[in-house]
């Protein structure tokens, strides 16, 4: 099990697994570039959602591409569970690819289970299983200052420090606020702390971070004109709940240690929480019970299930119908008046 990317020497299946959703598209990227130059232009994405046919997929297996000699097909295992028919489909393909096709499938990072799985074993005899390792939070300023080397920019040292701090481990934010700079920057040979403050000073409208502030300080009202200000530009519901969570696993921590006799510094750093925020969420915890938080979690992992199609809704557009609901409940506003929609 790698890291490694494919080269010239491309096997016929593929696992690649990561729940780092921007090294996977980097590395898909990378391969269909790769898969191209070998002369494999027939490539489609799918998704293995509930009601996918497996039956299709062992068929088109063994079936000629019309257009090219070879193919390759991309599925998308968003739980990163085949189920029982997909998992027997999956041990099929692999005994039954043609010469020259290449199959991939894309999941979370696995779990004890998977590893264990006979499918993950079929994969990995026939071909081979790549992991991606997510960036930690020590490695985060140089991994973006990497990133920017590879965009054509020059930072220093404090400014990826920065970008890591604000981005909060998020790969994709962090590569967005990168492109950002490269298009502002261009012809500036090195990009120091002062101006990436004064960029982000004059583009910022609405973000995330200004989202989850306004959920810690307990301002419903800002915090839903925001979001309707995030809608209205395209925000994924995924980046934003991620956002989100991420501050309410900080409170469930920071209360729980608050209960076990008080919050010290080390607790502080521990969690990433800088000084100048810590203030929002010492106002966030005098307003919200540890019960309450733990609803929140509830919440947060409805929306993801939602996003993944694991759960049904009777609402329109259902998963920015939770996250209404989830802003209104963490900025504590207890009257519910925002409930209906955006005001």
């Amino acid at each position: 099990m790698q890291g490694a990317r494919i080269t010239q020497d491309l096997q016929p299946v593929y696992l690649l697994a990561s729940s780092e959703p921007l090294l996977v598209r980097d590395w898909l990227d990378d391969a269909r570039a790769a898969l191209r130059e070998a002369g494999i232009d027939d490539i489609l994405n799918l998704q293995a959602e509930a009601g996918f046919d497996w039956n299709d997929l062992l068929e088109d297996s063994d079936t000629l591409s019309l257009f090219a000699s070879s193919k390759c097909r991309i599925v998308t295992l968003p739980t990163g569970k085949p189920g029982i028919a997909g998992g027997k489909a999956i041990e099929t393909l692999c005994a039954q690819i043609g010469p020259g096709d290449v199959f991939i499938f894309v999941t979370p990072a696995l779990d004890r289970a998977s590893r264990k799985a006979a499918w993950l074993r079929a994969i990995e005899n026939r071909g081979r299983i790549v992991e991606l390792k997510p960036v930690y939070d020590n490695q985060l300023a140089d991994w973006i200052l990497e990133r920017a080397r590879a965009k054509g920019l020059g930072l220093d040292g404090q400014a990826a420090q920065f970008l890591a701090e604000r981005t909060e481990g998020n790969l994709l934010a962090a590569d967005q606020e990168l492109e950002k700079l490269s298009i502002r920057f261009a012809a500036s040979p090195q990009i120091d702390l002062p101006m990436i403050e004064d960029s982000i000073a004059q583009s910022a409208r609405y973000s995330h971070f200004l989202l989850v502030d306004a959920c810690l300080a307990g301002q419903t009202g800002r915090a839903l004109n925001i979001l309707r200000s995030l809608s209205a530009e395209g925000y994924a519901t995924p980046q934003l709940r991620w956002a989100l969570q991420a501050a309410l696993e900080q409170l469930d921590e920071l209360g729980a240690a608050e209960r076990a006799g008080g919050i010290d510094e080390r607790t502080w750093q521990r969690l990433r929480v800088w000084r100048n925020k810590q203030r929002l969420y010492r106002a966030a915890l005098g307003r919200l019970p540890a019960a309450t938080i733990e609803r929140l979690l509830q919440s947060c992992a409805k929306l993801d299930r939602l996003g993944k199609g694991q759960e049904d809704s009777d609402f329109p557009e259902p998963d920015w119908h939770e996250i209404r609901s989830l802003v209104t409940r963490f900025s504590g506003d207890s009257t519910n008046r925002y409930e209906s929609g955006l005001t």
